[in-house]
């Protein structure tokens, strides 16, 4: 017995020593099988057929190749889609005879047949969660044992290939989760007759408990008796806690037992104190090991209470980030985990305390990371939904596997406080699966919340608390409001969780940000945020010297980077000297944008946390990112970004942000406070420009927790004109600063000199007409009698209509004996989804052809720089559109037109071609230069086209008046 004892302890010693040990089912004796593996790519699917996965099949091959494992199959072969063939071979210690043995995959994509010698062992179907097959019947003791895989992987971007039945996007994949073949760890996992499939661990908090329950299968033909040891130790100081023994009877086959463990002096799990607790589970018969499995867990409650969400029974306001998990080297998972500790770390710094992977499980080591160096997490399986996977009759079964896998999996991490099921939910067949795969979740993992679907599209959000089938309303909300956190953008987020009297009673106005949402419920804004481009020259320059050449991060990069280095070395070199200037300038916008987003969520008191997008960028939504892909931060992202998180902070409106000299402008400071309340002194100053005070204030304050108005002033702008600065901070009683913030608003003195001539007018809004004749400003009718030297000024209606097209037959007559046609706005047929497909948008009833692309921007930056012209006198110019621009920034730009613009839109395609299909794994699409504002030659005359949004704002935002009149004095004085 002390032999067979010696000869165990021996086994694991020397094979654990060489093991990638995770913390999810990691048995004590185990032999790693990462390494250096063979594959044949199996490009025309003649492995089946051929029988290549039997040895000798596979070692007559002419193309077999080493790869590692793990990783994805991308690494070595370009963009691989369909099948490849995997070998290995091992020996197995003569110990081994009459043991039980397995062969355990910790993630195989998509579809893996196992063989081994030759013999059929099983198949699995998912990528992302682990599996297992018993081999001990199998093994050789007398020579190698030889492991086979025909792995069929994930088909993405060639629509046209079926291989067995599967065919373009019908597998859960979804961009950072986009991965081939053997990617996730393997070993042999050998123990006597009772072996332990499972262990899960319920913490129970409030009884300073864990109820463990532990799964096991006794292999033999009789009933056993078992001895079952607990021992549970402190994981930080391997201090031994507590130990339980118990005695069982385990019958042929499945078996399981629970059992409640009192956790002496039990210490919480939080990203403030992430403690956390090692079970070991030993299993022994016949007086000896049978098995032995450990896991990792800590002991803390997330839910929400009050319509806020709770962590171990106190208020926590979530401040979380995605993570798109998309790596420069890796692609799927990073080849040092130091990359991994180095984003958690950053997010952290930034003052989250709660990560987003996006749509798919994160690789056993990361969730190590994050429960080691605490932060929250959101679980969620590989289903993205927004019509993807595509429609096949596999599609609920896939569903309901991913689900119930990958719960499985994880459920004992500290970390995950939350199954997120489903994303943007639109097709009937996941609608009505919704509640059937919440109470699957339910009864999977009693303790955790569960949210049905983020965005709420279908039905309006749910969440399920722990240990409740009865789900509670829930508002969960994205929004994508581009760069310009307006007025009217900032109620947009106040108004959620408000009824429409109780806006209207607060003065919040229009609708609120959101689908389905119901008023008095918990809301989370899980999805917001704004982009911007990386530092190019220094992200391609790391990947040159360390990254891969045929792994798409490596290739989108250099694709974007050598593309906008040409359109700002072609279009754009007079106004910005490098690249990096440009690149500067998208991250503050973006920055700006970020930090806005997040001060609206959090003045709105019906909000209990919100998620930026995103920590990292990846594929075709590299540009949201606060750090590049190789997890350094874009400094002024990351900053304003960190700054906007800090548990106390101050925020400045303006009403309006760009006034009329004499129109009073209102200030209004408000403070936002995680902590306790504090007492203190506000100082506000207003000064010009030139750092001339205008206003000041000081006064002592109570810095109340939450959300509290500090300050509320009214400025005269009489003899004010230009830009003027608010600095507000809130200082304690030793000088010390609590709370900073800085914003600006504009004065725009009203002039009579106009200088503008004679023109024509063809206004079919209403709106120019008002304004010209509001101010006194003269104009003729355009008609059919209109002298070729009266330029015409054109407002058509948004929407086509029928009156149009004879108004643009007239029009294009004009422009061709050689008028001049300026179009402030004409309509057009934006860009739509259908059936997968983003149709292109385009002008109609114009005088030529006109392409429009959407270029708001959503979680990509998209740059409308303006040039030195005279249509922009008085306004600012050689930079890109910001700021004082809000109101009249475009949202659709004109593509393809034979003109130098004078307004230029620097961005590039998210969707490569257009379809929903092929927004995946690739990267972005090509860059591309478009016209917000154009001087176009047109038979003997010419076109003045903008996109700009001026009509809709005239006499509502001086900066829209200043260009009306900037433009009609331009075209009436050539």
């Amino acid at each position: 017995m002390k032999h067979i004892l010696k000869m165990v302890l021996l086994l694991t010693l020397t094979i654990v020593g060489n093991t990638t040990v995770y913390a999810q089912k990691s048995h004590q004796n185990t032999l790693s099988l990462d390494g250096t593996w063979q594959i044949i790519f199996d490009k025309d699917n003649q492995s089946r057929a051929n029988k290549t996965y039997k040895n000798s099949n596979f070692l007559a091959h002419k193309d077999i190749r080493n790869i590692e494992v793990p990783s994805v199959w991308e690494r070595i072969e370009k963009d691989y889609e369909g099948v490849a063939v995997y070998r290995r071979t091992f020996n197995a210690p003569i110990e081994w005879q009459n043991k039980i043995a397995h062969i355990s995959f910790d993630a195989v994509n998509y579809r893996a047949e196992v063989y081994l010698n030759d013999h059929v062992v099983g198949v699995h179907e998912g990528g992302f969660t682990p599996f297992s097959f018993r081999v001990d019947s199998m093994l050789n003791f007398d020579k190698e044992n030889v492991l086979t895989l025909r792995v069929l992987g994930p088909i993405l971007l060639d629509t046209d290939k079926v291989i067995d039945g599967m065919g373009a996007m019908e597998t859960p994949q979804w961009r950072g989760g986009i991965t081939g073949g053997i990617w996730q760890s393997v070993r042999v996992v050998v123990t006597d007759k009772s072996y332990i499939s499972d262990v899960y661990v319920q913490p129970d908090l409030a009884n300073q408990s864990a109820n463990v329950t532990v799964s096991a299968t006794n292999y033999d033909v009789y009933d056993s008796e078992n001895i079952v040891d607990i021992e549970i130790r402190e994981h930080q100081s391997d201090k031994l806690i507590v130990t339980k023994q118990i005695n069982t009877t385990f019958t042929p086959g499945k078996n399981s037992l629970t059992t409640d463990i009192v956790i002496p002096n039990a210490k919480a799990w939080s990203p403030d104190s992430p403690n956390l607790y090692d079970i070991r589970v030993n299993i022994n018969r016949n007086n000896a090991l049978s098995d032995s499995v450990s896991e990792r867990f800590g002991l803390r409650e997330f839910t929400v209470k009050d319509k806020r969400f709770h962590l171990n029974g106190d208020e926590i306001y979530v401040k979380s980030v995605f993570l798109e998990g998309v790596y420069p080297v890796g692609v799927a998972t990073p080849v040092d985990m130091e990359l991994a500790r180095k984003e958690i770390k950053l997010a952290k710094e930034a003052g989250f305390n709660m990560i987003r992977p996006w749509r798919r499980p994160p690789p056993p080591q990361w969730l190590d990371l994050a429960d080691e160096m605490g932060v929250l997490v959101i679980g969620s399986p590989a289903l993205e939904c927004m019509d993807l996977p595509v429609n096949t009759p596999d599609l609920p079964k896939r569903v309901v596997s991913e689900i119930g896998k990958t719960i499985k999996r994880d459920r004992n991490r500290a970390s995950i406080v939350m199954w997120e099921l489903y994303n943007e939910v639109r097709r009937p067949i996941l609608k009505q699966m919704m509640q059937e795969t919440s109470m699957m979740a339910r009864d999977l993992d009693p303790s955790r919340l569960i949210l049905d679907e983020s965005g709420g599209w279908a039905f309006g959000a749910k969440v399920f608390l722990p240990n409740e089938k009865n789900f509670v309303s829930f508002n969960d909300v994205h929004t994508y409001p581009g760069p310009n956190m307006t007025n009217a953008w900032f109620d947009k987020f106040l108004g959620v969780g408000y009824t429409k009297e109780e806006r209207e009673a607060f003065g919040i106005k229009g609708k609120p940000i959101g689908h389905n949402l119901k008023p008095g419920v918990t809301s989370f804004v899980s999805e917001l945020g704004y982009g911007s481009y990386v530092d190019f020259d220094k992200v391609n320059k790391r990947f040159s010297e360390q990254g891969n050449p045929i792994v798409p991060p490596t290739r989108y990069h250099k694709q974007l980077g050598s593309q906008l280095n040409k359109v700002l070395q072609s279009d754009l070199a007079d106004i910005y000297k490098t690249p990096q200037e440009f690149f500067t300038e998208q991250q503050e916008i973006h920055g700006k944008a970020n930090a806005r987003m997040i001060e609206a969520t959090r003045l709105n008191p019906n909000v209990t946390g919100y998620c930026v997008h995103a920590l990292t960028g990846g594929d075709w939504i590299m540009g949201a990112g606060l750090l590049d892909l190789w997890r350094d931060p874009k400094p002024q992202v990351y900053e304003r970004t960190k700054a906007a998180n800090q548990p106390r902070i101050l925020s400045i409106r303006t009403f309006p942000y760009s006034a009329y000299a004499g129109e009073n402008v209102e200030v209004l400071v408000q403070g936002v406070n995680d902590l306790k309340s504090v007492k203190g002194t506000l100082h506000v100053v207003v000064s010009d420009s030139a750092g001339k005070q205008v206003w000041q204030s000081k006064k002592e304050i109570n810095f109340a927790a939450r959300i509290s108005t500090l300050l509320e002033h009214s400025i005269d702008t009489s003899t004010l004109s230009g830009k003027y600065i608010v600095d507000a901070k809130v200082t304690d009683k030793h000088g010390n600063t609590i709370a900073d913030y800085t914003y600006d608003f504009n004065v725009f003195a009203t002039s009579k000199d106009n200088n503008i001539g004679t023109f024509a007018l063809a206004d079919q809004t209403g709106n120019l007409r008002a304004f010209l004749s509001d101010n006194q400003i003269s104009f003729s009718d355009f008609n059919d009698n209109t002298s070729i030297d009266t330029p015409v000024v054109v407002a058509m209606a948004s929407k086509p209509n029928k009156k149009q097209k004879t108004l643009n037959k007239q029009l294009k007559a004009f422009a061709n004996k050689g008028g001049i046609v300026t179009y402030i706005q004409f309509p057009y047929i934006g860009p739509k989804w259908k059936s997968g497909v983003l149709s292109k948008g385009s002008a109609v009833h114009m005088p030529l052809s006109i392409k429009m692309k959407a270029s708001t921007g959503l979680w990509a930056g998209m740059s409308h720089v303006v040039s030195d012209h005279p249509v922009f006198n008085n306004l600012p110019v050689n930079k890109a559109m910001q700021g004082i621009y809000e109101n009249v920034r475009p949202k659709i730009s004109m593509v393809d037109l034979k003109a130098k613009p004078i307004v230029t839109l620097v961005a590039n395609d998210n969707f490569p071609d257009m379809t929903l299909m092929k927004r995946h794994y690739k990267g972005t699409g090509d860059v591309w230069v478009g016209s917000d504002l154009s001087e176009v030659d047109f038979g003997k005359g010419k076109l003045i086209l903008s996109t700009m949004q001026i009509v809709p704002n005239l006499g509502k935002d001086p900066v829209a008046d200043t260009l009306l009149i900037n433009i009609l004095s331009y075209i009436t004085n050539r």
